[in-house]
């Protein structure tokens, strides 16, 4: 193998960070299914590993340990920010099983609807706490409110500018965290992720701390 010209080498790692943002999606969807919904999921993880694995060979060497280590850090470095120790075996678990379903020849790509990024990045960030999905306050509704901690989360993409406006007064009124969110402009997870952290970071909210 030839040495990688700068500029190759700077699309190669534009591709493998592409991918590895993928893959993230993947992972979290994981976290979301269960049955044969979550089993397709898997099967795309250990093809985008087996992909990003190749990738990462031509950047850095076949050594296969430097690889499962770069992926891995990758992955942890680019997750939404959260305090992945908390589900860190979890995590572990998983990435470990990818891996291994990488390795095997001729694997299938399942194809699944993807779960939708709003929810997912709320799923992952406040897996701890009970969330409802359209909820009901006051005479409005909200795309996800999470009870015990008072914050109400809406899809702005799909809300009305009047609506909004009746939202937040009455938030306001009770209490409530509102975070609007558009999934037009933020349609990953990932960085929904980090826009809901910041929201919670400008109130002050120890929530993910």
């Amino acid at each position: 193998m030839g040495v990688i010209q700068v500029r190759d080498g700077q699309l190669l790692g534009k591709e493998i960070l592409s991918k590895i943002d993928m893959l993230i999606e993947v992972i979290l969807s994981v976290e979301l299914s269960d049955g044969k919904e979550k089993m397709k999921y898997q099967e795309q993880g250990a093809v985008l590993v087996k992909e990003i694995s190749e990738l990462l060979a031509k950047l850095i060497g076949p050594r296969e340990d430097y690889i499962k280590d770069a992926l891995k850090e990758l992955i942890v470095q680019r997750m939404p920010d959260h305090n992945i120790g908390n589900s860190s075996d979890d995590f572990n678990e998983l990435f470990k099983s990818l891996y291994q379903s990488s390795e095997k020849q001729d694997l299938p790509l399942a194809v699944s609807t993807p779960v939708d990024p709003l929810q997912r990045a709320i799923s992952y960030l406040f897996s701890q706490f009970n969330i409802i999905k359209n909820y009901r306050y006051h005479g409005c509704f909200f795309s996800y409110y999470i009870p015990s901690l008072k914050i109400a989360i809406d899809n702005s993409a799909v809300s009305q500018c009047t609506d909004y406006v009746r939202k937040e007064y009455v938030c306001r009124q009770n209490g409530i965290n509102l975070i609007s969110i558009s999934s037009r402009e933020l349609p990953c997870s990932r960085e929904i992720a980090r826009e809901i952290k910041r929201r919670l970071d400008i109130n002050h909210s120890p929530v993910l701390e």
